[in-house]
């Protein structure tokens, strides 16, 4: 089985990540959990960001329970490939962040690209995304799509994908689609 996963949001604690970040900074954040987007709607959106991953605070993003026992189980048995949005300049520090798991490959390929790589390029089996729009897109590409219930700005996706609430739901949940697999 092909998987594919997004890394924020779904792997790594980004928006927690963040939000250290801006206590640390002493920078003035409010944080909406039902929109999707921790660095939407704000003022110097893009400055800030770029704050954020000019500093250590990308490499020590924390592992969502559960899921890195879980991604490194599933890749003994089936290919996983991992495509996130965050810019191709920040690969190294993505992979220290990700050194701990093993994946076939890492993708770090912006905003712009992730739909198109992920369709075109890996062709996934599985789709594992917080993205309500990717989650949207995926499905209609005929793409079954996985995602983590644990987001507010997820709610309203049944009809498009399958929630899970915890990591280790999910080698029951692709054990449904393929039991060879997990």
């Amino acid at each position: 089985m092909i998987i594919c996963s997004d890394v924020d949001g779904v792997i790594l604690n980004y928006v927690q990540g963040f939000i250290d970040f801006t206590r640390e900074e002493n920078i003035v954040y409010h944080y909406n959990p039902e929109r999707y987007g921790v660095v939407t709607g704000i003022k110097d959106a893009e400055q800030l960001r770029a704050r954020f991953h000019a500093k250590n605070y990308l490499r020590r993003l924390e592992y969502y329970e559960g899921a890195l026992e879980v991604l490194n189980r599933l890749v003994e048995k089936n290919e996983v490939h991992l495509v996130t949005a965050i810019q191709p300049e920040c690969s190294e520090m993505r992979a220290e962040n990700l050194s701990s798991l093993n994946y076939t490959s890492l993708q770090c390929v912006g905003d712009a690209a992730k739909e198109r790589v992920i369709i075109e390029d890996v062709i996934p089996d599985v789709m594992i995304e917080d993205r309500p729009e990717l989650i949207r897109a995926f499905h209609s590409a005929g793409i079954p799509v996985f995602y983590p219930d644990w987001h507010q700005y997820t709610r309203g996706m049944e009809s498009f994908g399958t929630a899970f609430s915890h990591w280790n739901q999910l080698p029951e949940m692709l054990g449904e689609m393929d039991p060879s697999r997990t």
